[in-house]
C-alpha cells in the first residue's frame, strides 16, 4: 500500500473512532470541502513521521461536539469551552492516528493551537508540503481534516 493511501485510511479510521466514542457524532465522508468553517485547531507531530494535522469545524458541528462531550445545553456554550473541546479533539485524533499508523514508534505532539472567526477559516499551507485532505459531514455540520508534511517528504516507517 502506498504511504499516502495508508495515511488517509488510518486517519479516516481514527477520525471515525474519536468522533463516535468521544462526541457521539457519526460522520459521513464528503467529496469536497463545502460551506463555511468557523474554527480551526492544529497540532504538530514529530518522530518517524513529521507533520501537522489541521481540523476545520463548522459551528453547528462544534456545538454538537461540545454539548455531547460535556453535557452542556445551549446556554452553557462559551468560547473557552469551545476552544478546549476543539483542541482536545485534534489532540485525540492525532494521537489515535499515530498509534494506529505505527504503535511501535514514539511520536511527540505539540500543544494544540486554536483559531476562530475569520482566523479559523484559513489554512497556512506551505506550497512545498505534501498534504492530504479529508472532508466529512455529520451532526448538522461539516469537518475538514488536513494532514501535511514539510517539504513534501513522507518518511517511510
Amino acid at each position: 500500500m502506498d504511504n499516502m493511501l495508508k495515511i488517509r485510511q488510518t486517519l479516516t479510521d481514527s477520525i471515525f473512532e474519536v468522533f463516535e466514542r468521544m462526541f457521539y457524532v457519526f460522520l459521513e465522508p464528503a467529496d469536497r470541502r463545502e460551506g463555511k468553517y468557523d474554527y480551526r485547531a492544529c497540532i504538530n507531530f514529530s518522530g518517524p513521521l513529521i507533520g501537522e494535522l489541521t481540523v476545520l469545524f463548522s459551528r453547528p458541528l462544534a456545538e454538537v461536539m461540545l454539548k455531547n462531550m460535556l453535557n452542556v445545553d445551549e446556554s452553557g456554550i462559551n468560547e473557552q469551552l469551545m476552544e478546549d473541546c476543539l483542541k482536545e479533539s485534534v489532540n485525540m485524533i492525532c494521537g489515535n492516528f499515530l498509534s494506529k499508523y505505527d504503535s511501535s514508534q514514539v511520536f511527540d505532539l505539540s500543544i494544540p493551537t486554536y483559531a476562530s472567526g475569520l482566523q479559523g477559516t484559513g489554512m497556512n499551507r506551505d506550497g512545498n508540503s505534501e498534504a492530504g485532505e479529508l472532508n466529512f459531514t455529520g451532526g448538522q455540520g461539516r469537518l475538514t481534516v488536513v494532514v501535511s508534511f514539510p517539504d513534501g517528504k513522507l518518511t517511510e516507517l
